[in-house]
């Protein structure tokens, strides 16, 4: 708070500057009428002043921080049990366990870029015992990122699974395509994950 002999000096030298300029007799009559209280009054209502102020500053702050907002975006996915890819054909996986975001679309299979930046992708397959070559591929739009490829003996089946960081604009749509062969989906073993890594400015 302002120390009141401060404020007073501040009072009084305008007040005889005022009157050596405009009256002969020098008098500051409108001084003696002011009082502890009206100076205390105008200190509180520059304090609350301040405040508003800073709180304005505060809020300025605030609104270019929400404009930078990035939003978290991670998906896990899988395909449901029995529905087993076929060849030539999108995988959508039509479960989800976790979704922020809602980049990853349950009925078409796409996940679309919200921001331009750095994902991360893992996609797994399990081919079916009767399948000797299965290959499922990493789509970015309509081009091949990377592939897991399975070349077994009718018979026996092995799992695996591939990641992927890809560097996305805003809206590129990331999906699995089952190439060639039939995959198993028992046991949740087909599964499609992403998350955002880093995100850039547009």
């Amino acid at each position: 708070m302002l120390d009141m002999r401060k404020v007073m000096w501040l009072l009084v030298i305008p007040c005889h500057v005022f009157s050596r300029t405009s009256s002969p007799s020098g008098n500051c009559t409108g001084l003696s009428e002011i009082t502890f209280q009206d100076i205390k009054d105008i200190i509180d209502k520059t304090t609350q002043m301040n405040l508003l102020f800073n709180k304005i500053a505060d809020l300025e702050e605030q609104m270019i921080t929400l404009k930078k907002y990035v939003p978290r975006v991670i998906f896990h996915a899988r395909v449901s049990d029995g529905k087993n890819p076929v060849a030539q054909k999108r995988v959508i996986y039509d479960q989800v366990t976790i979704n922020k975001g809602l980049a990853y679309n349950t009925v078409t299979g796409f996940f679309t870029a919200p921001v331009p930046g750095v994902y991360q992708f893992t996609y797994s397959l399990l081919a079916q015992m009767t399948s000797e070559r299965t290959a499922v591929y990493l789509m970015r739009n309509d081009e091949s990122q990377s592939y897991l490829h399975s070349i077994l003996k009718s018979g026996q089946a092995q799992s695996s699974s591939m990641d992927t960081i890809l560097s996305l604009n805003r809206d590129d749509q990331v999906w699995v395509r089952l190439g060639t062969g039939s995959a198993w989906s028992g046991l949740g073993a087909l599964n499609f994950q992403g998350v955002l890594l880093e995100a850039e400015e547009d």
